[in-house]
Formats: C-alpha cells, structure tokens, sequence
C-alpha cells in the first residue's frame, strides 16, 4: 500500500473581482490509501469517439481520477474550444472539461466502471492519472 496526498485549495476575494461580498478561502487535505493497479501521470489523444479514448478500464474496486484538458489537439496545437466529456460505459456524460479545466474525483461504479473521454470535435489531448482505493 501506498499514500496519496490530496489538497484542493479554493480562494476568492471579496468584492467586485470576488465571487460574493465576502472572501473565499478554504484547504481540505486527505491522505489517500492507494494499491495498484495505479496508471501515473499519462497523456492520451481523445477523439470524438469516445470508445477509442478509454482511460479506466472496466473494473470492481473504487479509484481515485485526475484529468486535465491541456488545451492541444494531437498535432501540439491549439484545440480551440474543443472540449472534453467524461463518460460511462453506457456513454453517459459525468462532465465536461474547457481547456485548462481538471478534475480530481473518486469513481466507483460496481464492475461497470469503466472510464472514457470524448471530444466535441476533433482532437484533444488529456492529462490523466487513476489510482485504485486501497
């Protein structure tokens, strides 16, 4: 086994450039316990077939997921404002990533679980990582 640390920090300041009158600022941490199978930081080119970009595969035990759209298509050029969505296996959008967007999530959907990613159009590619509960 192995330990994962987790830290999202949220921030905002008060007033016309904040989100409300009052100011933001929060940190929650956790250390994860992770076993393998675990896929490091990886890069894959998803397309707007989401079968072709399948990040998680099929599994039974819960994992935790990173994802970043990088803002690039497959050639390393701007993927304008291509974005990126999340699916199930049954196709089913869980989210949608604009360039420069990611997300950190636990992901667990008893043996079905299997991951994809699929493009509005054309070619993006996407920062991921899983690590499996332990």
């Amino acid at each position: 086994m192995a330990t994962l640390d987790a830290t999202l920090t949220l921030s905002s300041a008060a007033g016309a450039t904040g989100i409300s009158s009052d100011t933001l600022s929060m940190t929650v941490t956790d250390s994860l316990t992770v076993v393998s199978p675990i896929v490091n930081l990886s890069t894959i080119t998803a397309t707007n077939a989401g079968g072709d970009s399948i990040i998680v595969p099929s599994v039974d035990s819960p994992r935790y997921v990173y994802l970043k759209h990088t803002g690039l298509n497959s050639a390393g050029s701007s993927s304008g404002t291509d974005k990126v969505h999340v699916e199930t296996a049954d196709t089913a959008t869980i989210m949608e990533l604009k360039i420069g967007e990611f997300a950190f999530f636990p992901y667990y959907a008893e043996g079905a679980g299997l991951l994809q990613l699929e493009t509005s159009a054309n070619t993006v590619q996407v920062e991921y990582a899983f690590f499996t509960r332990g």
